[in-house]
Parts: C-alpha cells; sequence; structure tokens
C-alpha cells in the first residue's frame, strides 16, 4: 500500500474539474483567437472562465491573467515589475522561481528566523520589488503579509505574493487586498497543471511580457489559449474558495494525526510552527545519513519531499533550512510531508507508523557500519 503524502507539489486533479475540462475540449476546439463562430465561442469560454475567477476572489476580471504554471506566473512579474533598475527585496523561504528570475536584477535579504519567517526590516538600499511567500512550501510557515505590504509602501515598491501552496487551505483575504500582484497555483487546490492565475493590478502599468506573439492575455502571455483548461481553472478557484473551511479543517486532522504519530519517535523533530498551513508538516530525523531517507520512504510506500519539488533534483541541501540555521546534516536529513482533505485517519495513523519504522531501521543500519 502507497501513502501519497507530497500534496504541496501536486494534489490529484478533482473529478469535477477534470469533468469540466474534458467537456469543454470537446465542445470548443477552436482557436479562441479565430474569428469564425467557432472561434468566438471558443474565446467566450475563456473570457467566462475569466470573469468566474475574479467573482470566487472578489476582484476584476481584467486583473485575472492565464498563465502555464506558478514559474511563469513569479518570472513575468519579477523580471518585469516595479522598478527594473533597482533590485528585488525577498528571502531564503522564497521558491526558486523568484529567487532565480530575481539574480539579474539583483537580491536584497530579508532576514529569516528560526522557524522559517521574514523580518520585514527597512533594507539598506533602494529595490524596485518586494516579494513575499504566502506560506512557505517546505516548512509550511505563514508569512507576515501584513507587515511586508507596509514595508512595501514605505519603499514606494510593488509586492509581489507568491501564494501558490494557500488556494484552498488558507484565508486569501489579506493578500488579494493588499499585494499589487499574487500568484495562485489551481493543481495544487484539484486543478489540473498547464495552467495558473496571475492577479496583476498595478496602478503604473503591469509588468512587462516574457513572451511575444498575438498578444494574448491582454499582452501579457503570446500563445493559443485553452477554453479547456482555463474552464476547469475556474472551476477548480470557485470550488477551492467555497470549500476552503472543509478542506483546512479534514487536513488539520490528518496533519495532526501523522504529526502525533512521527512524534513518537525519539529524535523526530517537528519543524513546522503555527502560523502554518494546515496540510503540512517538516521533520528532521536525528542520527540519520539524509542520503538514504527519502528512497527508504519511497521503498516502504510513503512518497514525501525534501523540499520543494522543482529543486528536487538539487544534490544541495534546502536554502530555507540553512536559513533556519540547521547544519547541513540535519537538512539533508528533513522530510516534508504534506496532506489533502482526502488523507484519512487510518492512513495517517499507518503512514506515521512505516515512517517510524524507516527512521529505526535506517539508524541500526547507521550504527552497524
Amino acid at each position: 500500500m502507497r501513502f501519497y503524502l507530497d500534496h504541496n507539489a501536486a494534489t490529484p486533479a478533482d473529478p469535477r474539474v477534470l469533468q469540466r475540462f474534458v467537456e469543454v475540449e470537446q465542445s470548443h476546439a477552436a482557436n479562441p483567437s479565430s474569428v469564425h463562430a467557432a472561434g468566438r465561442a471558443a474565446r467566450a469560454v475563456v473570457e467566462e472562465s475569466r470573469a468566474r475567477v475574479a467573482a470566487a476572489l472578489g476582484v476584476l476580471p481584467d486583473e485575472i491573467v492565464f498563465l502555464s504554471g506558478g514559474t511563469e506566473a513569479n518570472n513575468l512579474v519579477v523580471k518585469g515589475a516595479g522598478d527594473l533598475v533597482l533590485p528585488v527585496l525577498l528571502g531564503e523561504v522564497e521558491h526558486p522561481s523568484v529567487r532565480a528570475a530575481a539574480e539579474p536584477r539583483g537580491i536584497v535579504e530579508f532576514a529569516i528566523d528560526d522557524h522559517g519567517r521574514i523580518r520585514p526590516e527597512v533594507p539598506s538600499r533602494p529595490v524596485g520589488l518586494v516579494c513575499l511567500t504566502h506560506a512557505q512550501s517546505e516548512t509550511g510557515a505563514i508569512q507576515p503579509v501584513a507587515a511586508a505590504a507596509d514595508l512595501a509602501r514605505r519603499l514606494a515598491a510593488p509586492l509581489h505574493v507568491d501564494a501558490s501552496q494557500t488556494l484552498g487551505r488558507i484565508d486569501l483575504a489579506e493578500v488579494l487586498d493588499r499585494a499589487q500582484t499574487v500568484t495562485l497555483s489551481a493543481h495544487k487546490a484539484g486543478g489540473l497543471k498547464g495552467m495558473t492565475v496571475l492577479l496583476a493590478r498595478m496602478a503604473g502599468g503591469r509588468p512587462a511580457p516574457l513572451l511575444h506573439g498575438g498578444g494574448q492575455e491582454g499582452g501579457l502571455r503570446a500563445g493559443t489559449q485553452s477554453p479547456g483548461l482555463a474552464a476547469a481553472t475556474a472551476l477548480a478557484v470557485e470550488l477551492a474558495v467555497r470549500e476552503r473551511e472543509a478542506r483546512a479543517h479534514a487536513m488539520r486532522l490528518a496533519r495532526d494525526t501523522l504529526v502525533a504519530g512521527i512524534r513518537t519517535l525519539a529524535g523526530a523533530h517537528l519543524l513546522t510552527t503555527e502560523p502554518a498551513l494546515p496540510n503540512t508538516a517538516l521533520f528532521w530525523f536525528a542520527d540519520v545519513d539524509g542520503r538514504h531517507l527519502l528512497p527508504a520512504l519511497d521503498l516502504a510506500g510513503i512518497e514525501a519531499s525534501q523540499g520543494s519539488a522543482c529543486a528536487s533534483g538539487s544534490p544541495l541541501p534546502s536554502a530555507t533550512l540553512l536559513a533556519m540555521h540547521l547544519s547541513e546534516a540535519q537538512a539533508r536529513a528533513s522530510v516534508r510531508f504534506s496532506v489533502s482533505q482526502h488523507t484519512s485517519h487510518s492512513a495517517a495513523e499507518q503512514a506515521a507508523r512505516i515512517v517510524c519504522s524507516v527512521v529505526e531501521r535506517l539508524r541500526r543500519a547507521r550504527n552497524r557500519v
């Protein structure tokens, strides 16, 4: 039996969302940019979907941009928003799609506390953009959005919030009220991979596009639009907003059951502290060779992660955990478990027992060497 505990990387598609995608794909095959009747009908689906996303979030339709994923959304903003001659203010907690995109502009660092949260202090030099993740993907830590927004306003710089982990998990009102741009990933809330939502409302002008061509998405994203993905994404956002409280309650119950079981093991250190995502628990395990931890868990049926899935091929320990003052050995011996609203109590209990068994076996093997 296998236990999928990697929902911060991707969550299975909601059957209702998948059905909507298939229905629209089958009924609207035309290119939405075509001027004939079929093209106009396809375009109408895209714009209706945009309006539905906006209504669910309480924003304006022309503030919604459909993009291929969170990486593209973050790159679009970081490379094209704010004063481009000035560096970006961000912390080690940011996703690689934010940090790597900011490097050509230059980076000014937020300080990070021992719980993986930024300290929103005035930087030593001017910045052109402030970036903040709403919830850190590894630790689950909720970041101080209000304080970051106040700082950005004092610095006369726009605030970009990467809320890829929070749709359908925690309330988005504070982010939607305070940030100029927001990345939302529907595929982490029952949506389909291949489309994400960027909220972009910048009084001084929207970001410069990364791609040039037909001028789709208000000139921000050239390329043929997908009516099927747009309709599916709209439904995923609507369901995530409507069902958020029930989902979060179920996630928290499963997460807490998993945590309680793993904490019966000596040397299992929980790094996730509240306020945090209701579905996330990051542990580091003492006296374990981190190189063997994930493969051993996988062989035992536990599918989890060490850090961001986008950086999972990296041989380096997590920069976030190092910024939290963990040693390299501790960072390498850390595992993120992320459940969904469908993770049952019994599954969480069984998974915890398997994790404990695997860690104990690795410790015995290490002691024999």
